[in-house]
């Protein structure tokens, strides 16, 4: 891979000594690791090795072709890069916290999370699986086609009290609502993932950096005014340069008047501290930790914490896509780990009918099924409904849900 050479001027500039070790890191294959749901439970890979900082996240050995694994669409793991799923347990150790200052059970603990830019959806569900029952989540994306992709992501992964926008980060900020987590992992010049995407390189100059960093900044504003007294924002990149990060990190501080808050990583997880900065930041870098480029920092809002006594529905901004996704369609009730099994009929298939299914194609299931809407489902998970008339099977698998793949 040839590295744009400002690009390599820039990382020796800030890695000094490591800089050799960084470029020959940035020549090895990227890692391949997934993170299963913990409220979808399955035998998938079993046995594989685990990454230290995420106790649902594991490396597999070589990349097996996802798409034609039904238990990838029935929710049971997200294939995710290793680094990312510190969200996981940072969303843990928040929680934790504020059990610790109010004495809350777990059950008691309503929190409500705002993920701002959260397609496609991997530290979306990071955090559900790391926060009780009961949290109420938005995930939103600002970019229509990618909100679908999240949505479809979200849905799949069955946790039922999350709600997909589309809007801009300006109309939370304007909406007055607050939340206890606000995760920001922005936008950005993509560096850390110049191992794996190609684009990445092609796209890169130092321009891309300093609008970017611009961008990150008038969405944090937006992002900070909507966390609540005593809650948490979550910052994240996916590249190395300090004006994304460091800088960023700083303006949090210094103009958005949010206290840095330390989660206190373990030395063995060979989790690098920021550079050329006194804040507790963190950077995940290819030449120590397994997995992409990633820079973290996480913040509090003064004040004190309020528990909620009760859910109460986060007043969504009005505007495109303000939709919440267990509401429509049917497919993603079904979905949903609160579905009522004895709803409807559940039709159990092996591989290449679920295959069949999946493309939206006919497929058969034995006389034992009643007709009408059944539930279709692999090794016990489900995968979305259909219709059977007794002498054919209506598929009823979204049609921009279908894999194309053979």
């Amino acid at each position: 891979m040839e590295l744009p050479i400002q690009f390599k001027e820039m990382m020796a500039g800030l890695l000094g000594g490591e800089a050799a070790d960084f470029f020959r890191a940035m020549d090895k294959p990227p890692v391949v690791s997934v993170r299963l749901n913990g409220r979808k439970p399955s035998d998938a890979f079993a046995g594989s090795r685990r990454v230290k900082w995420c106790a649902r996240g594991y490396y597999l050995d070589s990349r097996p072709v996802f798409t034609l694994d039904p238990l990838l669409h029935a929710g049971a793991y997200y294939v995710q890069d290793a680094s990312s799923m510190i969200h996981y347990t940072v969303a843990r150790r928040i929680a934790a916290r504020l059990q610790d200052e109010t004495g809350l059970r777990s059950a008691d603990l309503r929190l409500r999370v705002l993920d701002m830019c959260a397609a496609p959806g991997g530290k979306t569900t990071a955090m559900i699986d790391a926060l009780p029952d009961g949290t109420e989540i938005v995930a939103n994306e600002y970019v229509s086609r990618r909100a679908g992709i999240l949505r479809e992501n979200i849905a799949k992964w069955g946790y039922p009290d999350v709600s997909v926008t589309n809007c801009d980060s300006a109309r939370f900020a304007r909406n007055g609502d607050t939340f206890d987590i606000v995760a920001v992992d922005a936008p950005c010049s993509g560096e850390g993932m110049m191992r794996k995407e190609p684009e990445a390189v092609a796209q890169w100059s130092p321009e891309l950096v300093e609008r970017c960093a611009s961008l990150q900044r008038e969405i944090l504003a937006n992002a900070a005014a909507t966390v609540a007294p005593g809650g948490f924002l979550i910052y994240s990149t996916c590249t190395f340069n300090h004006h994304e990060n460091e800088e960023n990190a700083a303006y949090i501080r210094d103009t958005l008047g949010l206290e840095p808050f330390d989660p206190e990583f373990p030395d063995e997880w060979g989790i690098a501290g920021g550079i050329d900065t006194d804040l507790p930041v963190f950077r995940f870098m290819p030449h120590i930790t397994e997995g992409e480029g990633l820079f973290l920092a996480v913040f509090r809002r003064p004040g004190n914490f309020e528990p909620r006594p009760a859910p109460r529905r986060v007043a969504l901004p009005k505007g495109k896509g303000a939709l919440r996704c267990h509401d429509v369609p049917p497919v993603e009730d079904i979905l949903s780990v609160d579905f009522d099994r004895n709803a409807w009929p559940v039709a159990e298939l092996d591989l290449d009918r679920a295959l069949a299914y999946l493309r939206r194609e006919s497929v058969t299931v034995g006389p034992e099924v009643p007709k009408g809407i059944v539930v279709m489902a692999y090794k016990g998970l489900l995968l979305g409904p259909a219709k059977n008339i007794g002498s054919r099977v209506n598929n009823l698998y979204p049609k921009n849900w279908r894999i194309l793949m053979r």
